[in-house]
């Protein structure tokens, strides 16, 4: 019972001497100077972590931290693809704006016929099924070509295996560029407008006429129809860069009608009825 009043008035003087100046160095010397069973006593009161605690902690504090980075991470990345795609889709729709307005605004431009050995009158307008010619109103590069433009929309083959819809533009002088072939010069900045595509394709719509109903035909020669198509119609599908393909379609009517004085003139001469020699009248049959 001694014993125990002892350690127990012995701790108390412990404690009070922490609230001193002089606390820390007195509770040093009691652990250092005490015997065994109080020196195990003292120690109790001063526990701290383990090293096995201190390992535990810091790996679940590190396990975390990168959980929470992967996380980050995703979502980072998902913000990227997500402005990537956003941007890629915004470009083409403002692509496809352009080329919208450029085949709107077909001019029927009536080609030059040679005055010495004639031949048809017809508006310059060639298109296939991966080409097309015409002239327009609206430029692409319109500091370097305003007024009427001659255009030619071709698909080309790139390196990997790929085509892309690339633009040449010129501006019209009155020369045939179907005929002279001054679009397909090497020298003409070529101007790419979709590219990465699967497949792709133009078709004409052909309004018909009394006799022809109205179809969607892959070619259009305007010399051999005397007229321009009422519509033209694109469809492609292109590859994003996950390899997931988008497929578009679109129809762009043509409101241009061709106005020549030479399209609608008709020889009077042709229209003369001719005589027959069965019918002839002669002064002996009367």
């Amino acid at each position: 019972m001694r014993k125990r009043s002892r350690l127990r008035r012995r701790f108390g003087e412990m404690q009070m001497n922490l609230h001193s100046s002089y606390g820390v160095r007195r509770v040093v010397a009691a652990f250092v100077l005490a015997p065994g069973p109080k020196r195990r006593q003292v120690a109790a009161l001063q526990n701290g972590f383990t090293l096995l605690e201190v390992l535990v902690s810091v790996t679940m504090v590190a396990l975390m931290a990168v959980a929470l980075w992967s996380v980050f991470r995703i979502s980072l990345t998902s913000w990227a693809r997500g402005n990537a795609y956003i941007d890629a889709n915004q470009r083409q729709r403002s692509v496809m704006d352009l080329v919208k307005k450029q085949m709107t605004s077909v001019y029927p431009a009536i080609s030059p016929a040679d005055l010495q050995l004639g031949g048809p009158v017809y508006p310059i307008f060639v298109g296939a099924h991966e080409s097309v010619q015409f002239i327009s109103l609206a430029s692409l590069r319109f500091n370097q070509n305003p007024g009427l433009t001659a255009v030619s929309y071709e698909l080309v083959r790139g390196d990997q295996g790929s085509y892309s819809l690339v633009e040449r533009e010129e501006q019209y002088l009155g020369i045939d560029p179907t005929q002279e072939g001054s679009l397909d010069r090497k020298d003409n900045r070529v101007i790419p407008l979709f590219e990465n595509l699967v497949s792709f394709g133009f078709e004409y719509f052909d309004p018909g006429t009394n006799e022809s109903p109205a179809e969607w035909v892959r070619e259009w020669n305007s010399k051999l129809t005397g007229g321009l198509p009422s519509a033209i119609s694109m469809s492609m599908v292109n590859r994003d860069a996950k390899g997931q393909t988008l497929s578009r379609h679109v129809v762009i009517p043509i409101l241009a009608k061709p106005f020549d004085p030479r399209l609608g003139f008709t020889n009077p001469l042709q229209m003369r009825p001719t005589r027959r020699l069965g019918n002839d009248f002669s002064p002996s049959q009367r």
